[in-house]
């Protein structure tokens, strides 16, 4: 069972598994819920946490979106990059458009199954928790496709960066300093 959490300024970290709106006297909140499955809520709409949590990471939600664009193409609903710790990424996915108040938010990580039911589909999160969403399993797919491209082309960075360093040649470190 959820706890009342009034934070204002809930970050997201790598233990996220989902953001879910819960919609109380006409006033939207959010139920987040961990991998560990704790879960509480919050007093903010999701997309006002996944704002926030960019901001808090040193960027914005719009320029994770243009990231995505460029490595992914200019769809809908594409999955972001939040933040990255020691080269892993934390990758966020939309189920509905991300400014939507009714959207769900899934750590790409939390996703271990999901499968069809009558008003959409089940997502299963790795600790066997449950969440119905209102799309069809082909929009999970193509979303978790998204993200798995996502994800390849940031640890694709992330290595040529880590083996290749901002320094690609001892002629260019001559160039950059004066030699006495």
């Amino acid at each position: 069972m959820a706890k009342k959490y009034e934070n204002k300024s809930h970050l997201i970290s790598f233990e996220t598994a989902s953001l879910q709106p819960l919609v109380v006297n006409n006033k939207v909140y959010t139920k987040v819920i961990n991998f560990s499955g704790e879960s509480f809520i919050v007093s903010k709409k999701p997309y006002e946490i996944v704002r926030y949590s960019c901001a808090f990471y040193g960027s914005s939600f719009q320029h994770a979106v243009n990231l995505s664009r460029e490595t992914i193409g200019n769809y809908f609903k594409l999955p972001i990059v939040l933040a990255h710790d020691y080269g892993s990424p934390c990758i966020l996915l939309p189920i509905l458009s991300p400014k939507s108040d009714l959207n769900i938010w899934f750590s790409f990580q939390a996703i271990e199954a999901f499968y069809p039911t009558q008003k959409g589909s089940t997502i299963v999160l790795p600790n066997g928790d449950t969440i119905d969403v209102p799309v069809s399993t082909n929009t999970i797919s193509r979303q978790i496709a998204y993200s798995n491209i996502l994800s390849t082309h940031f640890l694709k960075r992330m290595s040529h960066l880590l083996n290749h360093g901002f320094i690609t040649s001892r002629h260019a470190v001559r160039k950059t300093l004066p030699i006495d």
